[in-house]
This record gives structure tokens, sequence and C-alpha cells, in this order.
């Protein structure tokens, strides 16, 4: 039964990733749109977008908070399997769940730490130079994507069974 609400939970949040990289990626090709259009009108008529620099620096932060959780289930991450490569299947997953327990202790650091920040950058009204976008919205972004991750990361170590193959 463990394993059921595990599974079920499990295939939540990977749908929920998968739409926060979906996500990601609309507002990243919405950056890559406004800045042609920016090029292309600096160049040819003197005028570009205002804030282009400002709005291309919160939204690629936020693509990458969005892509985080995806990556991770994905194993998008670098793994050197130069050393392990030999190991016994029990070692491999010795040392996965090892590597999984640490992401989960280290995104729900961050959680921690992003909320913090967040909390004093909307207190301390931080905001871009030009366009005046308040800044916590970011890190707001960042505590939602983060708390993702940190739940993947459980998922990851409670769905571990000993007939995982490893190879």
């Amino acid at each position: 039964m463990k394993l059921y609400i595990v599974d079920v939970f499990g295939a939540a949040l990977r749908r929920l990733s998968y739409w926060f990289a979906l996500l990601g990626g609309l507002i990243m090709l919405s950056l890559a749109i406004t800045t042609v259009v920016s090029i292309i009108g600096r160049t040819f008529f003197g005028q570009s977008v205002e804030g282009d620099y400002e709005l291309t620096e919160v939204g690629l932060a936020i693509s990458v908070f969005l892509f985080l959780p995806e990556c991770y289930l994905r194993k998008g991450h670098v793994i050197v399997d130069l050393f392990t490569s030999g190991c016994h299947p029990n070692t491999i997953r010795l040392l996965d769940n090892t590597g999984h327990l640490l992401f989960t202790l280290v995104s729900a650091l961050f959680v921690y730490r992003m909320a913090l920040s967040g909390m004093e950058s909307k207190e301390y009204w931080e905001q871009t130079m030009i366009l005046e976008l308040q800044i916590w919205w970011v890190y707001l972004v960042g505590v939602v994507s983060f708390s993702v991750c940190t739940l993947c990361g459980l998922v990851q170590l409670l769905s571990r069974r000993e007939d995982d193959i490893y190879e």
C-alpha cells in the first residue's frame, strides 16, 4: 500500500514537473522573441524594447527554477560514472540513494533560504532599475520549484525497490 501511494504521488509530481518545464520553455521562447525584436528595433529603428535586459534576467531565472524538477526526475544532472562503472549493483544503489538523500536535503535548505531571501526582498521593495519589477516574485517561483524538487527527492528515496536494476 505504501508503494502505491508513493507511485501515485510520484506520477502527479512527474506531471507537475513536466508542466513546469513547459512553462519554463514558453518563458524562454518569449524571451528569445523579445530579444530578437529588441535587436531588430535597435539596429533598424534606433529603438529597443525598454528593459529587455531586465526581462531576460528575471525570465531566465524563473525558467531555470521551473526546469529543475523535470531535470532531476529525468536524471539530467551530471553523473560521473568513471569510478562506479565496475561497481557492484548494491554499491551503485547505495551511492544513488545517498545522492537522492543529499539532493533532497539541499533542496529543502534552498526552500528555507530562498523563502527568507524572498521575504526580505519584499520587505525592502527590491526591484529592477528600469521596469521596477518586484524581485520577490522570482524568489517565490524558486521556493515553489525547490519545494517540488524536495518532494521529488523524497519520492525517489521512498520508491526505491530491491529489484531495481542498475547497469
